[in-house]
This record gives C-alpha cells, structure tokens and sequence, in this order.
C-alpha cells in the first residue's frame, strides 16, 4: 500500500524540522563549535542574537524551562565568555542577560555552516524548482501556523526576513511579538 500525498508531506516535514533543527544543530555542537555547549544553551544564544538582551524570566518563559534552569544555563554561558549577566538596580532578584561578541561569532559560525549545506542541499534543483519549494514552503509553513499560540521561538529566529509576509503581523503592519517585548522592556527599564 502506497503513501497518501497527506502522509509523505507528513513524514518530510517531520524529517526537514528533525534534520534542520536537531541534527545539524547537533553535529555543529559537537564537532564544530569551540565550546561544548547544549542544545538549550546555543538557543539562548541563537534568542540573543536575533533579538537582543532578555531578562532571565523572559527566557524562562521563552524555552519552557524553569529559572534555576535558565540561571544555570546561563552561568555556563557567561564561564565560556559568550553572554554577560547584569543585576538590575531596581530588583536584585531580576537579571538582563546580554549577548558578547564571541557570543554572536559563535552562532554566526553556526549560520554560515547552516546556510552552505543548505545551499549545497539546493543544488539538485532548478531555479524554476526554487521558485516554487518557496512559494510553496511558504504557503505551507503559513497554513500551519494558523491558530497556533506558541510561536513566540519562530518569531524570534525571523530575523525580519518573512517580515512583508508573516502571518504573525498586526493591524499596523507591526510585529506582535516584537511589540509585546518592547512593551515588557519598557517595564523593564522602569524598574532600573
């Protein structure tokens, strides 16, 4: 019995997600980067990259994962040099993490490996058949996006490059999450 359409879609994105977010992350961890760092650690990084300082809470709330887990995370980090930690003046209880130059070569290594494979990957294809893996891809990747709450990560690896068409987009041509985490800075730096 041969696979439905539905169901080899079904089983490539599963593969694509597991292959682009897990094992070449992984192989990059282990055999390539100059620090041994985990999967949760090089996302705080990848987070700081794309967007800039967090507080300690907001990862937390970012990754899923508990504050004694962010705060011990991030004290790996700030050993290796790759992040800062600063205690806020207003509530010693609260920290701003902020990316260090390593700490952005250090993921933009990763990106540069990244994006090679993924172009060696292309090769195979016309530019006819780009055209059309995009425009399909995005139209894909836009369905399943739909009525999802928890796509506070993608927005944060956007980078601004799916800006003109993210579904993610408010009334006023804005993104809502960057909005929302301006908001939560400001609040921040009140508390300073």
């Amino acid at each position: 019995m041969s696979a439905t359409p539905q169901q080899l879609i079904s089983e490539y994105s599963r593969m694509l997600s597991q292959l682009l977010g897990d094992v070449m992350e992984q192989s990059y961890l282990l055999h390539k980067a100059p620090h041994q760092l985990t999967r949760t650690q090089f996302s705080i990084l990848k987070i700081l990259n794309t967007s800039g300082s967090f507080l300690g809470s907001e990862l937390s709330r970012i990754l899923g994962i508990s504050r004694p887990a962010v705060s011990k995370n991030v004290d790996k980090l700030v050993k290796h040099k790759l992040v800062t930690r600063k205690i806020l003046k207003k509530d010693r209880r609260t920290t701003e993490i902020s990316l260090l130059k390593s700490g952005r070569n250090f993921v933009q290594a990763y990106e540069k490996i990244r994006l090679q494979k993924q172009e060696k990957a292309l090769e195979v294809l016309s530019d006819r058949e780009k055209e059309l893996l995009a425009e399909l891809l995005s139209k894909y990747v836009r369905s399943c996006m739909f009525g999802e709450d928890m796509l506070d990560v993608i927005c944060l690896q956007c980078n601004d490059v799916i800006m003109e068409d993210c579904r993610l987009i408010n009334q006023e041509n804005k993104c809502r999450f960057v909005e929302k985490i301006e908001k939560q800075r400001a609040i921040n730096q009140n508390r300073k």
